[in-house]
């Protein structure tokens, strides 16, 4: 990812700020928000972080605590130990396990248009791959032999930081937020051969990287 690219900090744990925030690119929050957040942008919202406010943002990733209402042009995710308390408005949301979501989600398909229901689904149903105005790696896992998906596949990927992250029932992982360079991703399940294989990122984009696993 290109330096201009890079996610950056705007509140920092145990940070309490009030207001309007406005920015483009990506962004993070650790701390304690109070006030409107309207962005072209990614925002990434970490698991101590707090906001009480409305949100309008192209692509939002939750695992903090959010009371207020989010719209998101991309899409929405939500991971543990995550909570919303407000409604969502966005083409995706994705809701892992354990995430506690008090609201309605509705798409709103053009102005004037009417509302319909949303892509609510569970993180084990989703394969779609990540928003194309972010840096990531994602792919689907298979085994080899009958070519059926493999779930809680292990997938390490080691760069400029590590990551870890697990396939849902669908095989599909994705590792997001990347900078630029050369990752390394090591691929392990229970039962077969470790797999192993290098993606360089030479700019903001998704990146598909899929494997086939070989049966002990």
């Amino acid at each position: 990812m290109k330096g201009s690219d890079k996610a950056i900090t705007f509140l920092g744990k145990e940070t309490v700020f009030e207001g309007k925030l406005k920015f483009e690119g990506p962004i993070r929050i650790d701390g304690h928000f109070k006030g409107e957040i309207s962005a072209k942008g990614n925002l990434t919202v970490g698991a101590e972080a707090l906001i009480e406010g409305d949100i309008y943002v192209s692509y939002i990733s939750i695992s903090g605590e959010i009371h207020g209402n989010i719209t998101a042009e991309q899409r929405v995710d939500l991971h543990a130990p995550g909570k919303v308390f407000g409604n969502i408005q966005s083409p995706t949301v994705v809701i892992d396990e354990g995430v506690i979501f008090e609201g309605k989600a509705r798409m709103y398909q053009a102005k004037g248009a009417a509302e319909r229901a949303t892509a609510v689904i569970g993180s084990d149903e989703y394969d779609g791959g990540p928003p194309p105005n972010i840096t990531a790696i994602y792919g689907v896992v298979k085994d080899q032999s009958t070519g059926k998906p493999v779930k809680s596949v292990k997938v390490t990927c080691r760069g400029d930081g590590k990551t870890k992250t697990e396939t849902n029932a669908s095989g599909y992982y994705e590792v997001i937020n990347l900078k630029e360079g050369t990752w390394k991703l090591k691929v392990e399940a229970q039962g077969y051969q470790k797999e192993k294989s290098e993606v360089v990122i030479t700019g903001m984009g998704t990146y598909e990287q899929n494997y086939d696993l070989k049966p002990k």
